[in-house]
């Protein structure tokens, strides 16, 4: 690892401080100081538009040291307020790297952390919770003030910071053969990835930006809609969860991902809850309560449905979190829907989840007149 002089500094609104050295860009940020417990995929999380307002942690000590490229971008930029690591490696070894994450971050504009005790960071959070946060590069010769400016700090209208000018886009299917299906996606901030599951399954796709009128996905004439992960309050924006109770009214087939599944939860009715402190990472045990099955799944939230607000006559839990038995998955009676906390992917392993968008492509099936 190599740093400058340069300090830099963590302040908690809790008041701890804590002292580092500075890498990646300089200056100053407020955000949500949260933890990851991934070992790879730190690009992916870096450019993942889920944590917009975010200041995130790697519990994993060593970072960087395949450095980054091109092709792991998640999105076009980051969206991150600031990135904290116990130590990053300054000489990456890896066929595909283009360069290493100090000069990414720079020319990202994010603030880093680095030489701190992450362990301690971490287990804070653990215990109080996620709470905000000032990562400065800037000496904090007022304490008092750095702490009431963290308690003013809001992050808000996170879907439209990270959707905004979001074009309807349609894009067919490369298959050969002639899609049966025409998926929309109202993106609420990360869509790409289910873009390609569907184009890989034969369905032409329709990315909608969520503040478009729902007449448009009426116009469009889509066999189902996924409601994409995104960042955010999911019961922050009304308009897109009346969007999203229009749809369900209407019986249009839906998937919720992450904060889909959040927002489609309370278009229905219930309500969430902000969890002690998220599930953010690749390791999250989720157990099918049907099956008795338990996969290894890749979250991002500080959101969950509250259980007791699930009308049994209008879902069912369907996964659980084998950690803390919060919600993380409703199978739908009254509409055709179903919805999951977490990211389905694990192609061709034991822990794969890709089955659930054939899930999804043969509900759709069932209700579309082909």
């Amino acid at each position: 690892m190599i740093t400058t002089e340069k300090k830099a500094w963590l302040l908690l609104e809790d008041g701890t401080l804590f002292e580092g050295k500075s890498f990646g860009a300089e200056g100053s940020a407020i955000g949500e100081v949260i933890f990851s417990t991934s070992m790879a995929g730190y690009q992916e999380d870096l450019t993942d538009p889920t944590y917009y307002g975010q200041i995130l942690t790697q519990t994993f000590p060593l970072i960087g040291n395949y450095g980054v490229n091109s092709e792991d971008m998640s999105s076009d930029r980051c969206y991150l307020q600031g990135y904290i690591v116990r130590e990053w490696c300054d000489n990456p070894s890896n066929f595909r790297s283009e360069g290493d994450i100090d000069r990414f971050l720079k020319e990202q504009g994010v603030v880093g952390l680095c030489g701190i005790d992450t362990r301690h960071l971490t287990k804070i959070l653990r215990e109080k919770g996620d709470m905000k946060g000032l990562i400065t590069t800037e000496a904090i010769s007022n304490k008092a003030n750095a702490l009431k400016k963290i308690s003013k700090h809001t992050a808000k209208n996170a879907i439209k910071a990270v959707t905004e000018g979001t074009p309807l886009v349609s894009e067919t299917s490369q298959l050969g053969a002639k899609a049966q299906l025409r998926i929309g996606i109202l993106n609420l901030g990360c869509y790409d990835y289910l873009k390609t599951e569907m184009l890989s399954r034969n369905c032409d796709t329709v990315i909608f930006n969520p503040n478009q009128p729902v007449s448009s996905i009426f116009d469009n004439k889509v066999h189902g809609i996924i409601l994409s992960e995104g960042p955010g309050n999911p019961s922050e924006d009304k308009e897109i969860i009346d969007t999203i109770r229009e749809l369900a009214k209407a019986g249009i087939p839906m998937m919720g991902v992450g904060l889909g599944h959040e927002m489609l939860a309370i278009a229905t009715g219930m309500k969430c809850r902000r969890m002690h402190h998220g599930h953010r990472g690749a390791s999250q045990p989720v157990v099918d309560t049907l099956s008795g099955k338990t996969y290894i799944t890749f979250q991002n939230h500080g959101y969950a449905v509250n259980e007791e607000t699930i009308d049994d006559d209008v879902a069912f839990i369907r996964y659980k979190n084998v950690n803390d038995n919060s919600c993380e998955g409703l199978n739908y009676k009254d509409i055709p829907a179903i919805s999951f906390q977490f990211r389905p992917q694990g192609e061709g392993s034991e822990q794969d989840t890709a089955f659930l968008y054939d899930e999804f492509i043969e509900m759709v099936k069932r209700q579309a007149v082909l």
